[in-house]
């Protein structure tokens, strides 16, 4: 079974009253008009039993082998939480003017930090309802242990796609305690992505007992002229 702590790789797919609304299979997503192009498919790496997944997921996975496949169904306590009347508020028109956000009943909204979703406009205030939107809902899950990740290297990777899904599969050396990730060339233009280093700075040096510093490579080269062109410039 897997044990408390280990990375492991898993799959799944999320259902709601029959329907799917989460899952890690890009083709599948597809064809239940679930695609977003902004998420990155495939199996994913968690540290199992540390509250990165749903509590219910959590606890099936460490009654779990690699290789197992399972559907578990999780009531609201054990996947979304039940719904928290405390969560409907009453927000001020003012607070929304000063965001230069026009309230729209169903549109999603964060207010200081705290997302939410609008239910009505009324009498200069706006009904907020700060739950999850799949709160008090019983949520089917079908799940997969794809592998245990025990290698160093790839737990370095793997906690890089965790913060930064968009780098991919980046290069790792580990050498004298030190983590050296060498990024690719767009790597700077990922929103956030000073805050994202230093986070995964952080999981590889709680993670890897013999890490002692972590080192970031960005490295750019000098483009290549095309010959045609340069030839075309002398011509002129």
């Amino acid at each position: 079974m897997v044990e408390k702590g280990k990375m492991v790789k898993i799959s799944y797919d999320g259902y709601v009253d029959g329907k799917l609304f989460d899952t890690t299979n890009e083709e599948l997503a597809k064809k239940e008009g679930i695609y977003n192009p902004a998420i990155v498919y495939g199996p994913v790496a968690i540290f199992a039993g540390e509250g990165q997944v749903l509590p219910g997921l959590d606890e099936v996975i460490l009654e779990m082998d690699v290789g197992e496949e399972r559907e578990v169904v999780l009531p609201p306590e054990k996947a979304f939480g039940k719904r928290d009347p405390s969560k409907i508020k009453l927000v001020p028109l003012s607070e929304f003017k000063k965001r230069g956000i026009k309230p729209i009943k169903g549109l999603p909204i964060t207010i200081d930090g705290m997302p939410g979703k609008i239910v009505s406009i009324n009498s200069g205030r706006v009904l907020v309802d700060f739950n999850h939107e799949l709160a008090g809902k019983e949520v089917k899950y079908r799940i997969k242990i794809e592998e245990i990740i025990e290698d160093k290297k790839d737990i370095v990777k793997e906690i890089v796609k965790m913060y930064v899904p968009r780098l991919g599969d980046v290069k790792v050396t580990i050498r004298n305690g030190t983590v050296k990730i060498e990024l690719p060339e767009f790597a700077p233009f990922i929103p956030n992505i000073q805050t994202a280093k230093m986070a995964i700075a952080n999981e590889i040096l709680k993670r890897l007992e013999d890490a002692e510093k972590v080192n970031f490579v960005e490295t750019f080269e000098r483009k290549k002229e095309n010959k045609e062109e340069k030839t075309e410039e002398k011509n002129e």
